[in-house]
């Protein structure tokens, strides 16, 4: 499983030209899924959102978690975060799980992270334009 986390100021999902969902302050994540990924790494992936601290404190050092400036967070499929470039110009992305074998592990990151997080989606597999202000900008790569 990979994430990209970026610090968002907002942001929002627009499929076919309507917005589908929006955030105000809070976490863009991007996921993807491979080969290997089941729903406890989901936990362990939630966990650390929900402690990542990425957020300014008073002292503008970076202390706070999303939960403690009450935050909001969008996430969005992507199965292109496993792309390999290593080999000409065109990426491969055979490293990324196959939809029909990662939609019901994105369900389960999805339906964990309206649990515990405060968290809207995109719709997987859509063609989604997401527009958002990165905070920063602060963004950060997570491997589980």
């Amino acid at each position: 499983m990979r994430l990209l986390i970026e610090r968002v100021k907002s942001c929002k999902c627009v499929i076919y030209g309507l917005t589908n969902s929006e955030i105000g302050q809070g976490l863009l994540v991007y996921c993807a899924f491979e080969e290997g990924d089941n729903p406890l790494k989901n936990d362990k992936a939630i966990s650390k959102i929900k402690k990542l601290r990425i957020f300014t404190d008073e002292a503008d050092k970076l202390n706070l978690s999303i939960g403690d400036v009450n935050g909001e967070v969008m996430v969005i499929s992507s199965f292109s975060l496993f792309a390999d470039l290593n080999t000409g110009n065109r990426p491969s992305f055979s490293r990324s799980l196959k939809y029909d074998e990662s939609l019901p592990l994105y369900n389960d990151f999805i339906n964990k992270a309206k649990l515990e997080l405060n968290a809207k989606t995109g719709v997987f597999g859509a063609d989604m334009k997401v527009n958002s202000i990165n905070d920063g900008p602060i963004s950060v790569i997570l491997d589980i």
